[in-house]
């Protein structure tokens, strides 16, 4: 009994870190694009023609909204901002959520400001517990890729 006890945590292990490597290997384009949770911002980042941020050899941290995050937007916005004659505003909401360099959870707790690709800054603190990114919370698990980190928000970055 004890032997299979053995056998199961070694197995759950190497899929563990074979889960992890996998991650690794892939840009967080790839992450974005292939992660349901965020196919609303990989959209988005799409019609926004900002997938080079994504793509790219440079290191990038996404601060990505969830699907849930951009159904708390007001009826209408998302729509609003797809549409071709509003790519430009489109671009500067979602330049608020790529920060330069490679930052893990652990990282982002020790900041107290990030300066977003767009040149904006965006205030970080820890609430009750809960890393803030503006007015957004991080919440589940990081995705480390290739080139940078996902960081799931339960908020889009509006301001």
């Amino acid at each position: 009994m004890m032997l299979k006890s053995i056998a199961a945590v070694l197995a759950l292990t190497a899929l563990a870190t074979a889960t992890a490597a996998t991650a690794q290997d892939r840009k967080v384009g790839d992450i974005i694009h292939s992660d349901a949770r965020y196919s609303t911002f990989a959209k988005a980042v799409d019609a926004a023609g900002l997938t080079n941020l994504l793509e790219g050899k440079d290191s990038v941290t996404v601060l990505a909204p969830t699907n849930d995050a951009f159904a708390k937007l007001p009826a209408g916005e998302l729509d609003n901002l797809l549409r071709p004659e509003n790519k430009a505003s489109l671009e500067a909401l979602l330049k608020r959520h790529f920060v330069a360099g490679n930052l893990d959870l652990y990282d982002l707790k020790r900041q107290r400001a990030l300066e977003t690709v767009g040149g904006e800054t965006l205030a970080v603190k820890l609430v009750g517990g809960s890393l803030r990114i503006a007015d957004a919370r991080v919440f589940g698990r990081q995705t480390i890729g290739e080139n940078g980190v996902v960081q799931p928000l339960d908020a889009v970055l509006t301001r």
